[in-house]
């Protein structure tokens, strides 16, 4: 019973994690608000069938109250005209259309109140799904800067962790070092070619320094002449 528990428990956490890592708020968010179109649309659909039906029985109710008065109309001649039989006969088909023209009055009074309560209900759910839009555009763009804010602390905090200013001066410390060991090569070369030696011997060669020049001046002016 425990393996069960304990399998059944590792089972709902996976479910529960890939749900979790497969939602996305501003899509599930659009998603509502799509359904909530599909709701509006059957609503709307079936009130315009109901209105529909609504007209249809007015229709039928003006018709019979105006057979019921054509009917009393015509009662009213025939007893103008001396035929009684006439009259009672109009009379008759009057109260058939009153009849007809009262069922259906009180069904236009039982329905309309319902279509009436049926457009507000709808305008209710039109009006609740225009906030839920608003609300899922005000969440897209919510989620959209915290995606750019994860995506630039993710760059700042690879950044953060790096040493750049050491890995700048091992750089410029490699650099250095191939200058030195160039200078060391060229001595070294230098050296090997005889290039060092000559180069002393050719200092031993030159005439006096400026210094040396000087003073003999000097001593030139300084001795009388004869």
């Amino acid at each position: 019973m425990a393996l069960f528990d304990t399998i059944s428990r590792t089972l709902k956490g996976l479910l529960n994690d890939a749900a979790e890592s497969v939602q996305d708020p501003s899509r599930d968010s659009r998603q509502i608000v799509r359904e909530l179109d599909d709701s509006l649309a059957k609503a709307e659909n079936s009130l315009v069938e109901i209105q529909a039906q609504v007209a249809m029985q007015q229709s039928k109710r003006d018709a019979a109250a105006e057979k019921a008065r054509k009917y009393e109309d015509g009662a009213k001649r025939a007893l103008q005209s001396g035929d009684e039989a006439l009259a009672r006969e109009a009379l008759g088909a009057q109260a058939t259309a009153e009849a007809e023209r009262d069922a259906l009055a009180g069904e236009l009074a039982k329905l309309e109140p319902s279509v009436d309560h049926l457009k507000q209900q709808i305008d209710e759910m039109r009006q609740r799904r225009n906030d839920l839009n608003a609300r899922s555009n005000i969440l897209q763009a919510k989620q959209q800067i915290a995606q750019a804010k994860d995506v630039a602390a993710s760059a700042l905090g690879g950044i953060g962790g790096k040493n750049l200013s050491g890995d700048f001066q091992k750089l410029e410390d490699k650099v250095d070092l191939q200058n030195a060991r160039s200078d060391a090569r060229l001595n070294s070369a230098d050296t090997v070619s005889g290039k060092a030696l000559d180069d002393k011997l050719s200092a031993l060669n030159k005439g006096p320094s400026v210094d040396d020049r000087l003073e003999a001046l000097k001593k030139q002016l300084s001795t009388p002449t004869q």
